[in-house]
């Protein structure tokens, strides 16, 4: 069970579950997409509901309000989401003793000393890695939980989630982009981190896993050479600092994932992707 599969990170769950032949059950909160359960992961009913109509004996939680500025102006909401809905869920993966995979955030660090390995002491800046953090706390209660925590996450998928994807539609509107240069993190494949989050489930894995990809990169560093690989004017990427953008919600600046676990390190780089998927 995919809880979430309508989103970037669902849907590289459900592409890569399908190549290796496992059956799907997944939900989405809204959107017409048929081959999913319409779930509101902040009502418990209808959590309950879709567990007795999918009989899972995995389930994953991909799903979140990652929209960390929105957030921080709606915090309620924010907790209703992040936190309330997966304590729901894992409530009743417990009852059955189903393994739970849930998809975490960098943000639960606050970025003064990165790259950050799992058994650093999480220190949140903001409402969104607040409760993201809140939520981790919970779920490692249940031993059968496995805290999967990504950074900056990217695809192949032509959805507003993808952070590329947003990024060309700039470039081919020629609207100019200002880019954060003091923010550095670790952008991560979604579809090696699932095949990743997938071997750790078949080892038996469980507690925090860093799932982040090999480089360290500024936001400005990142958007250029998104430019670059898509044939795009590396100009057109305007260097600024997080004090020129008043933004609601502080972001973690030396950030970054690393693992204490080589044997789930990603390899694959911004340089991997196929644009032309994304063309």
């Amino acid at each position: 069970m995919v809880f979430g599969a309508s989103g970037q990170v669902g849907g590289a769950i459900v592409r890569e579950l399908g190549v290796w032949g496992e059956r799907i059950a997944g939900t989405r909160y809204a959107g017409s997409d048929g081959r999913y359960l319409r779930v509101d992961i902040t009502d418990a009913g209808s959590v309950a509901e879709a567990f007795l109509a999918t009989r899972p004996d995995l389930v994953w939680i991909p799903a979140a309000m990652p929209n960390v500025d929105w957030c921080e102006e709606h915090p309620d909401d924010s907790w209703a989401v992040n936190v309330q809905g997966p304590r729901s869920i894992v409530e009743h993966a417990r009852r059955e003793d189903i393994p739970v995979i849930f998809f975490s955030t960098d943000y639960v660090f606050d970025g003064t000393h990165g790259p950050y390995v799992e058994t650093d002491v999480v220190h949140p800046l903001q409402t969104y890695g607040k409760h993201k953090a809140e939520a981790e706390q919970y779920l490692l209660q249940y031993p059968g939980a496995l805290v999967v925590r990504p950074a900056w996450i990217y695809s192949e998928d032509a959805m507003p989630r993808n952070f590329v994807y947003r990024v060309l539609q700039d470039f081919k509107d020629e609207r100019p982009i200002r880019a954060l240069a003091d923010q550095i993190s670790t952008p991560t494949p979604a579809g090696p981190m699932v095949k990743m989050a997938w071997q750790a489930v078949q080892d038996g894995f469980r507690g925090v896993l860093h799932l982040a990809g090999p480089e360290r990169l500024s936001r400005f560093e990142l958007v250029r050479r998104i430019a670059q690989l898509s044939g795009h004017d590396p100009g057109m990427v305007q260097s600024v600092g997080s004090h020129a953008l008043s933004l609601p919600a502080r972001r973690p600046l030396d950030g970054g994932l690393a693992t204490l676990f080589s044997r789930y390190a990603i390899q694959e780089r911004l340089e991997d992707l196929d644009f032309v998927k994304l063309a």
